[in-house]
């Protein structure tokens, strides 16, 4: 991943949030008698960084000021990247 804009504490604020958030969500799965899996890719293509986390929600997931996702979208933000989430 050499070459790569983030710095050390960008770095660790997307993969401590979106794992975070995606490990959070699979035990409310798990709890409501479901399976869980978090699917995580991590690619480097003509130096962009991609970074996708799936993982199943117990419910819809609303990104506000102050929470992982926002913080996440923030350092995406600051490099002109993209962030975009589904349920």
């Amino acid at each position: 991943m050499g070459g790569l804009r983030l710095n050390e504490e960008e770095t660790v604020i997307l993969l401590s949030n979106l794992l975070d958030n995606a490990i959070h969500e699979c035990v409310k799965v798990v709890r409501q008698g479901s399976n869980a899996i978090i699917h995580v890719k991590l690619v480097q293509e003509g130096g962009k960084l991609i970074f996708s986390v799936r993982n199943p929600v117990a419910e819809k997931v609303q990104v506000t000021e102050g929470t992982g996702l926002s913080n996440v979208k923030a350092v995406a933000d600051k490099y002109g990247g993209d962030f975009a989430y589904s349920m």
